[in-house]
């Protein structure tokens, strides 16, 4: 399993499935020969007040507050506003709503100019931890799924993993302690000094000749 990736980079697949979702955007001023980005133009031209869909990818590479455009907050996200004022997160299948939930969020909290996306990501999540941690303990032979999203699916997948191993450590069942090259590697040359030792007092006692009897 990779590693979780908090800040998408440009080659994560992840990234680029996120990055490639539509946003509804509100025109603000008129853009010249900029009419092809709406199926319904009449006209070259994009007029004020006209609503069109843009990928994140070309939304995040504007200002905050750039004079064009007016990022509309998703309906995702306003269907769960409801169920975090009521703190009823935790049977919201977040999967089925967006499989990237938090971090198309996390994407469009500086365009969204009422502050509300950044709280309802901040909640959600803060409200389905100790759900998460506890199906991670019990529910260990199956993901529930559509319930989770991509971020939390692997919070889940780890959280499983830590809790096999700390009851096989519970168990002493994967106890399999070695020690140390350094203390290994001292350990033999301490034992061959001492069996040099006893052969070097070996042949210290032993006759390096024999008498000759008389007769």
């Amino acid at each position: 399993m990779t590693a979780m990736n908090y800040f998408p980079n440009y080659y994560s697949i992840e990234d680029i499935f996120v990055t490639q979702e539509k946003v509804e955007c509100k025109v603000n001023t008129r853009l010249q020969r900029m009419g092809f980005l709406d199926a319904g133009a009449e006209t070259d031209d994009l007029e004020p007040g006209r609503t069109i869909n843009l990928p994140l990818w070309y939304i995040k590479e504007l200002k905050v507050n750039n004079a064009y455009f007016t990022v509309a907050v998703p309906e995702i996200y306003k269907n769960v506003h409801k169920a975090v004022c009521e703190a009823e997160t935790t049977h919201i299948e977040l999967g089925r709503l967006h499989p990237y939930f938090y971090e198309f969020g996390r994407y469009l909290t500086p365009y969204d100019r009422n502050h509300v996306i950044g709280r309802i990501i901040f909640e959600t999540l803060r409200q389905r931890v100790r759900h998460l941690l506890d199906i991670s303990k019990n529910d260990t032979d199956s993901k529930p799924e559509h319930r989770l999203d991509n971020i939390e699916s692997k919070l889940h997948d780890a959280g499983v993993r830590t809790n096999t191993l700390y009851i096989n450590w519970l168990q002493m069942s994967g106890n399999h302690i070695r020690i140390s090259e350094l203390v290994e590697e001292h350990q033999k040359k301490r034992k061959r000094a001492e069996r040099s030792d006893d052969e070097g007092a070996g042949d210290a006692d032993t006759p390096s000749g024999k008498k000759r009897s008389t007769m």
